[in-house]
């Protein structure tokens, strides 16, 4: 069945008749309605790609106005009919994003062709707007970065698998990169020209799960006042990324088993089943077959899943990957923070080198994220990535740093990591009033302004 949406408006209920059995014999879901107002109404129940509207309608809302509503409820194309009278307004309502105007009395032929214009602009125009988002997202700002060994045999997998219709598990821990591996393995495979939808199925309670992955029809349960497409149907000749996949509950396990094996599902509340070509990519950081020799996930499922494994590594082993990894970050943020800086000092590097990287590639980034905002300096100094990478050690591995140092160089760090710290929360907490920031810790407001100066705090940015 044809899952175009169409409605028709028209006051005259003999168009509106003929127009809805042509199309409906086509397998168009036709509604109609004989007003304006009737109009209105059925844009809130539903979404319309397609909307045939009659210009002379009777009531307030007149043909000219019920395209600008059109345009802003459902930003759908409109087929305008017209009198041949009418042919001067039904230019105006092309100069007002209209995509045609046929002339009363017209042929079903002509209408058809009309629609199947229009079908193919807005298929055209969906696609185009999708890649150019995606394919910023894919390679314009997130890259795969590093020349390790193992990263390298991550991108060796990747070029493997593009081209396959194969299903991918991804696994490794958070912030190692996994979705933008499966984006890699989507944008430079043969299904780069369809669409990559991405769902974190850790999100979701079981029931809103099932909604978003199979759609559901109007009533199929209390607030489903309009048809939803799932993401299956969504991704349909594309790509669908499952990231947490290790979540999902059994019952919905069961109904992902179906489309991988037999390419079709049921939304919510209907019963007849739909068909999709949909390749998964899935993804986890939890050990599946655990959780498959817990009863807590289907072994049937995992294998199907499992078909090509993809192994992330994690940041601490393809250390020899974080200067690149830093290059990259500072290049990104210069230019989000309109800034110049160069790069790190020898010793912040080297802290960096050092520390364990619980939160991967994720923590790296943000680290250096939060050091090219804090920083007014061409290299970031050691005193500003210290309370950065050292928040989740506490100030016990603080204290051992600093006790492997001599005691003047240990003092001036520890003084340097304090009054970072006190300075941004004073200033934090005065809303980045220094005047009344220097009252209320009771030093001059020029010392407060010298050491905002010296650690590159902004007394008007909120960190």
């Amino acid at each position: 069945m044809n899952r175009t949406k169409i409605l028709v408006v028209d006051d005259e209920e003999g168009y509106r008749k003929v127009l809805y059995n042509a199309l409906t014999e086509r397998g168009f879901q036709v509604k109609t309605a004989a007003s304006g107002e009737e109009a209105l109404a059925e844009f809130k129940k539903n979404s319309f790609s397609l909307i045939v509207i009659d210009m002379k309608l009777p009531g307030s809302i007149d043909g000219l106005e019920l395209l600008q509503r059109a345009k802003e409820m459902n930003n759908a194309s409109i087929l305008i009919m017209t009198a041949y009278g009418g042919i001067d307004t039904a230019v105006e309502a092309m100069r007002r994003g209209a995509f045609n105007y046929i002339t009363k009395p017209f042929s079903i032929d002509e209408i058809m062709l009309n629609i199947e214009r229009m079908i193919e602009q807005n298929k055209i125009i969906e696609e185009n707007n999708y890649l150019h988002s995606e394919l910023e997202k894919a390679f314009g700002r997130k890259t795969i970065i590093g020349n390790s060994k193992e990263i390298q045999k991550v991108m060796d997998m990747i070029s493997r698998v593009a081209f396959s219709s194969a299903t991918v598990l991804i696994t490794g821990e958070s912030g190692t990169g996994k979705e933008l591996v499966a984006r890699a393995i989507h944008f430079n495979g043969n299904r780069k020209h369809k669409k990559f939808v991405v769902i974190n199925c850790a999100t979701l309670s079981e029931h809103l799960l099932e909604s978003e992955l199979f759609g559901h029809v109007r009533g199929a349960f209390t607030g489903a006042i309009k048809d939803k497409k799932g993401l299956f149907e969504e991704a349909d000749g594309g790509t669908l990324f499952m990231d947490e996949i290790g979540d999902i509950p059994t019952p919905v396990q069961a109904k992902i088993l179906r489309v991988l094996q037999e390419g079709e599902f049921i939304p919510l509340g209907d019963t007849v089943a739909r068909n999709v070509d949909v390749r998964i990519i899935a993804a986890t950081n939890q050990h599946l077959l655990k959780k498959v020799r817990d009863k807590e996930f289907r072994e049937d499922l995992y294998y199907r899943l499992n078909v090509i494994n993809i192994k992330m590594p994690p940041l601490r082993e393809r250390k020899e990957d974080i200067p690149l990894l830093i290059k990259h970050f500072i290049e990104k943020y210069n230019k989000k923070e309109n800034k110049q800086i160069k790069g790190l000092s020898p010793e912040t590097e080297m802290e960096l080198y050092k520390y364990h990287w619980p939160g991967n590639v994720r923590e790296l980034e943000n680290a250096i994220e939060r050091a090219v905002t804090l920083t007014n300096e061409p290299i970031i100094p050691l005193h500003v990535i210290l309370p950065i990478v050292r928040k989740e050690d506490g100030n016990n591995m603080l204290l051992d740093d600093l006790l492997s140092h001599p005691y003047k160089e240990a003092r001036k760090k520890a003084l340097d990591v304090f009054n970072t710290k006190y300075v941004m929360n004073i200033i934090n907490k005065n809303s980045g009033n220094v005047t009344n920031a220097a009252r209320e810790c009771k030093i001059e407001r020029q010392y407060l302004q010298r050491m905002l100066k010296k650690y590159a705090i902004k007394s008007r940015q909120i960190i």
